[in-house]
């Protein structure tokens, strides 16, 4: 049972990502108090306003606080002072390392400031993803009236028309940037929230344009503050901001609200203002920073009445008490949705103002969460979900960062003065899931062979830590490339050789659904290595990230992956022979799709205890219910990165498997387990971003289709359920939107699912094929010549399907398609023609061992094994 202290340390140790945070000064600048006073790190207050700030409570709880980030006492603000300077001239980037531990992901406004401050990049090196960039909307216009004055107009062109059109014009291009994931205003501070819903005329935008050129000079710059100008500015960004989502590019645009220096109007900085904004564009994401403060209980309503609202927790900490923090969390919570609650630091300039901001916040959610679940409000299970959607996941899904949560080490806290005698510690995501997972006593190295078997070596936790330590390796004979699933090697299959597992952190998940007693474990899976320590061709997981990466590298596409994971429950016939079960029943017969049946609703605790193991492993399902065939269910992953979404699948199918055997039920993956029912699929979602280049990457898969089903239809028993009239995907090779019949389904722009997969396929190499594809056809630019099909392909004459294009067959046995893969040299080629080879003999022998059991045999021989 989950207990309040491992509450206690998910929120405090649980990666972050901070979705709205400014640059750090350069170094040079670092310690210049005079331009960039320290008191700033808890005050708005500027000028001698914030000589003030040494008597407020925030300052005073940041100077006794920052002891513990300098390693040095800090009695007075004299003291928080000279140990900056210290750090700033032996240790800066020191300082930064220990100021953004557990950062996973920082989301800048890098146009607060054009000088002093180094560039969004350069903070890659102190989290674990790369810095993504938000693009302030005001400041892009600002800079763009100062090359305006000096731009030579083509006649009868006016200045509002050439202004107009270069702002669009950045819009569009911050939209196509994949270093860009959203937008921002500071429309508050210059003429308030009460942004008018619509355009004005084009004379007063005009004027409002010249006013604004009045007031300034290319020397001084131009300062945005007319409110149609203003209005204008923020409309256009979410008439794009609505135009491009329905194209599958998904930027929301974050807007400062309440707490702010004097510049700002405090009345007109309500949140509630912005209600017509929101009613007029409701398929536009909005944040809502700092938590609109003081008018949080305003923003929570919104957040609780429209669906594309969300409240970012930020600035507050450290502006303010910690009482007053506490309350701001507890407003927040009144009403608003947990998956509508973002985090972030408002961290600038100084690095305290991300260790104060996250220290602070991750104290003040303990403290509420801590309370409500003693209280009764929520469950220890149901507050961390909580939590860890509003540290990272929220901010994840958002804003399309399709990211995985990796723990970073805790530096020491060392009672030193001299910051440079503080060694920085190296990230160490093993050491941080041990400390989450205290009780794990032992770990299983997991891979998948090239017949889909899971394999598997068990180590004591002290043995995998030297595993870990590189004091020792773990090697494999090479023989088991070539090894069947009843251990036979084949006759290639070398006798002397072996490769090496190499542990990825990145993919440690607890084994959840266990038969008790057994002693709490976790899994990791593993990249295959050569005696000389380089990769191995024909590494399931290193085949797949080497094409991630070539998309990434050469096309500059990123990929996103999701499964719907389809099982059917069985249970065990009474007869036996020597022991053995013979045969498998459906766990329900009275079933339908999507139906609460009579026998359905006893299988609902199995279901809903596989859910909450996933939880426990950090797996969220997006949904499950019940599939057409007896007995058959549907588990519905969220989208990750296609190693990581490999990963949680296997890691999900063993859940499944586990908790179905803990209830004498079998969870099998057969693609067609009973003739006269539905098929059983791994449906595959991809999506690329961004998605102008989805027409040639589309027709390089199906270019390439008869020879990738090898890998996703990889048993003969998987072309059992290729049938026409049955909703698998159909028989001929064809695309279409929102077409079930069609074995390539478009769903939105740049996102497709695959309906040619099962569970019987290695799904590293499934995907990976897919990707491939994906690749040859953007490396040739190839044209999309299968037009659309809204029907079931084998419903339509040759003719019609030759209009079409739709001229291949999906292959109707293994062979078939194993000889389509050995006369595609490309496709081998970007797989690694050595690994096609020993996996086409792979495939060959398991078909004729399978071949030579009778139907009934070679059914109950897949059950149990898959």
């Amino acid at each position: 049972m989950d207990s309040l202290d491992s509450l206690r340390h998910l929120i405090q140790n649980h990666p972050l990502i901070d979705n709205h945070a400014h640059n750090v000064l350069s170094r040079d600048v670092a310690a210049d108090y005079d331009s960039y006073p320290l008191e700033s790190i808890t005050s708005e207050a500027h000028g001698r306003a914030l000589e003030n700030a040494r008597f407020t409570l925030p300052l005073l709880r940041a100077t006794n606080q920052l002891a513990e980030l300098y390693g040095s006492p800090c009695a007075e603000w004299s003291d928080v002072l000279a140990a900056h300077s210290r750090w700033v001239e032996q240790d800066y980037e020191g300082l930064i390392k220990r100021s953004l531990e557990g950062t996973h992901a920082l989301l800048l406004d890098d146009l607060l400031s054009d000088d002093d401050v180094e560039s969004y990049d350069w903070h890659d090196s102190f989290t674990v993803s790369a810095t993504k960039r938000i693009v302030r909307i005001e400041a892009v216009a600002a800079s763009l009236l100062v090359d305006l004055m000096s731009t030579e107009r083509k006649e009868g062109q006016t200045v509002w028309s050439l202004f107009r059109q270069q702002f669009l014009d950045k819009l569009e291009h911050a939209m196509d940037d994949p270093a860009v994931v959203g937008f921002k205003s500071v429309v508050c501070y210059r003429t308030g929230l009460d942004v008018d819903p619509h355009t004005p005329d084009e004379d007063l935008l005009t004027a409002s344009l010249h006013r604004t050129l009045d007031l300034g000079t290319r020397k001084s710059g131009y300062r945005i503050e007319e409110k149609p100008l203003n209005d204008w500015l923020v409309q256009q960004t979410l008439k794009l901001i609505t135009w491009r989502k329905r194209a599958g590019i998904v930027k929301p645009l974050q807007f400062h609200t309440g707490l702010g220096d004097n510049d700002i109007n405090l009345l007109r900085a309500n949140p509630a203002y912005l209600q017509p904004l929101i009613v007029q564009y409701p398929d536009a994401d909005i944040v809502l920073l700092h938590s609109a403060y003081p008018y949080t209980r305003e923003a929570a309503y919104l957040t609780t009445v429209y669906p594309n609202i969300y409240l970012d927790l930020g600035e507050v900490f450290p502006m303010v008490s910690r009482q007053a923090q506490e309350n701001i969390i507890r407003e927040s919570l009144e009403i608003t949705p947990t998956n509508r609650l973002l985090w972030s630091t408002d961290g600038h300039f100084h690095p305290e103002t991300f260790w104060l901001a996250n220290k602070q916040f991750r104290q003040a959610l303990e403290k509420v969460f801590v309370d409500y679940v003693q209280h009764g409000d929520y469950t220890v299970a149901q507050a961390k979900a909580a939590a860890a959607d509003i540290l990272f996941y929220n901010s994840n899904r958002l804003y399309r960062l399709n990211l995985t949560p990796q723990y970073q080490s805790e530096a020491t806290t060392l009672p030193l003065v001299i910051p440079s005698q503080i060694s920085a510690v190296a990230a160490d995501p093993l050491n941080a899931f041990l400390k989450a997972n205290p009780r794990v006593e032992y770990v299983w190295m997991q891979w998948v062979d090239y017949t889909s078997t899971v394999r598997l070596r068990m180590f004591s936790l002290a043995e995998f830590i030297s595993v870990s330590r590189q004091q020792r390796r773990v090697g494999i004979a090479l023989a088991s490339l070539h090894m069947l699933q009843n251990d036979k090697i084949l006759p290639e299959g070398s006798t002397t050789g072996q490769f090496y597992l190499q542990p990825d952190y990145s993919s440690l998940y607890l084994n959840g659904g266990m038969v008790a007693p057994a002693a709490p474990s976790a899994t990791i899976m593993t990249f295959w290595q050569s005696e000389d320590g380089g990769p191995l061709e024909g590494c399931p997981r290193g085949t797949l990230q080497n094409i991630v990466e070539k998309l990434h590298k050469e096309h500059q596409i990123d990929v996103l992956c999701g499964f719907e994971v389809e099982v059917v429950f069985l249970k065990p016939c009474e007869e036996t022979v020597a022991g053995q079960k013979t045969s498998y029943n459906p766990a329900t017969t009275i079933h339908s799709w999507s139906q609460m049946t009579v026998e359905t609703r006893r299988v609902v605790p199995i279901l809903e205890e596989i859910n909450k193991t996933l939880v426990t492993m950090g797996i969220h399902l997006q949904q499950f219910h019940a599939e057409s065939s007896p007995g058959q269910f549907e588990f519905i992953l969220p989208p990750f990165s296609p190693l990581a979404a490999v990963d949680a699948l296997i890691a999900t199918r063993q859940v499944i498997s586990s908790v179905a055997d803990r209830h004498g039920l079998r969870a099998t993956l057969h693609p067609r387990p009973f003739s006269d029912g539905a098929g059983t699929a791994s449906h595959t979602h991809i999506s690329i971003t961004p998605p102008t280049k989805e027409d040639s990457f589309l027709a390089g898969i199906l270019d390439n289709f008869r020879s990738i089903v090898a890998f996703t239809l990889s048993q003969d028993a998987s072309y059992e359920r290729v049938r026409s009239g049955i909703w698998s995907g159909g028989e001929w090779v064809a695309w279409g939107v929102q077409n079930r019949e069609a074995p390539i389904r478009k769903i939105e722009a740049g996102h497709w699912e695959i309906k040619s997969m099962d569970g019987l396929a290695n799904p590293y190499f499934a995907v990976a094929a897919l990707l491939a594809g994906g690749y040859m056809g953007l490396e040739a630019k190839a044209p999309l010549t299968v037009k659309e099909c809204a029907v079931d392909a084998a419903s339509l004459t040759d003719s019609q399907r030759s209009e079409l294009g739709i001229t291949a067959h999906i292959p109707k046995s293994l062979e078939e398609s194993l000889i389509a893969l050995e006369n595609n040299q490309i496709l081998q080629k970007m797989l690694g023609a050595k690994f096609v080879r020993n996996y086409t003999l792979v495939k060959r022998a398991e078909s004729a061992l399978l071949s030579a059991m009778s139907e009934a045999e070679r059914r109950l021989w897949i059950v149990e094994r898959y």
